[in-house]
Order: structure tokens, then C-alpha cells, then sequence
């Protein structure tokens, strides 16, 4: 009995050694741009990095794989807002701004979400803003709209200007299955 207790242990500790854990990843999905709204249920929760199935995780182990991604994320989620500004001025509505409800998530809107070439684009923001010195990512866009009463003698336009954050990482998520490869199936 007790040799075959030996037998048996030695078994399951070969068996044990010669498991060599494969990493099966689902399809990805988008999820944000922001760290706080995302949970990442795998060991060491990690939302930074693509997680690796280790020999600690046994066979048919599964968990949901966040990581963050460089890169453009979704058209709404690619620019932050920092500040928005509404002042009227003595001047021609020049740029003209194609909408009539004047807020920057509009603006955004009406150039497709996207701030890259934009003859919108008034001057880098200030310093003022942190998030801007950390990125260079920052862009101020202004434009004008006229007022009743406006007269080419006396142009008086409401102008509107935004200062947006460039987003340039987002999170994807998976679902993660640790496989061994001795017994998982050939594609």
C-alpha cells in the first residue's frame, strides 16, 4: 500500500510538472478611455497589461483580461474636454461656427471628432492647464456666430472656444482561458 501510495504521488507530481499552461484569449472588446470605470478579474488585476496564464492557474481557469491600448480610442471618447468658453465680442464671425447651439461637445461633433487639421484651431492653451503639459496633446478651437442686430459697421459675434485633451490610450477586455497545451485542440 504504501509503495503504491509512492506510485500515485510521483504520478501526480509528473502529471503536475508537465502541464504547460497556454494563454487562450476571446475576442477583444472597446471599453473606455478612463482607468476608474474599468475591472480587470484576473490574478494581480493589472489593467496595464495583457495577462499571461502561468502555471499557478490550473487548466479551464478563466478570467476577464483588461489592458490598456496606444492609440485612437472611439470617435466620442477621443478628446476630453477641459474648458469651455462663451464671451461676445466686437469682430466678424470669422471662422463661422456651423451650428447654432453653442457648446463644445457640438463643436466636436460638427467637425467629426476630429481636431488634427482644423483651420478651428485658435492657439496651444496655456499653461494653465496640467493635463496639457504632460501630454502636448492639447488643442484650443474657437469659432464665431453672429448676433441680431450685427452690421458690417458694427459687427458684434458670440464666440465659443473649447480646449480639448487628446485621449491617446483606451482600455480593451477579454475573456482569458488557461488551457494546457499537451491536450488543447490544433486550429
Amino acid at each position: 500500500m504504501k509503495r503504491f501510495c509512492v506510485t500515485l504521488l510521483c504520478v501526480c507530481g509528473l502529471t503536475a510538472a508537465t502541464y504547460k499552461p497556454v494563454t487562450v484569449r476571446g475576442q477583444a472588446q472597446y471599453l473606455t478611455t478612463q482607468a476608474s470605470a474599468v475591472e480587470d478579474t484576473c490574478p494581480g488585476q493589472d489593467i496595464f497589461n495583457q495577462f499571461v496564464c502561468t502555471k499557478q492557474e490550473p487548466p479551464g481557469f478563466s478570467c476577464f483580461d483588461v489592458y490598456r491600448v496606444q492609440g485612437d480610442p472611439v470617435d466620442k471618447e477621443r478628446y476630453e474636454l477641459l474648458d469651455q468658453t462663451i464671451s461676445e465680442e466686437q469682430t466678424t464671425a470669422e471662422p463661422l461656427c456651423t451650428f447654432s447651439d453653442l457648446t463644445c461637445n457640438n463643436f466636436l461633433a460638427a467637425l467629426n471628432y476630429n481636431l488634427d487639421f482644423s483651420w478651428f484651431i485658435a492657439n496651444f492653451p496655456s499653461s494653465s492647464f496640467p493635463e496639457c503639459g504632460e501630454t502636448y496633446s492639447c488643442t484650443r478651437i474657437a469659432c464665431w456666430l453672429p448676433q441680431p442686430g450685427s452690421t458690417p459697421e458694427n459687427p458684434v459675434s458670440k464666440k465659443l472656444a473649447c480646449v480639448f485633451k487628446k485621449n491617446q490610450t483606451y482600455f480593451l477586455g477579454s475573456k482569458i482561458t488557461c488551457q494546457d497545451k499537451k491536450t488543447r485542440p490544433a486550429k
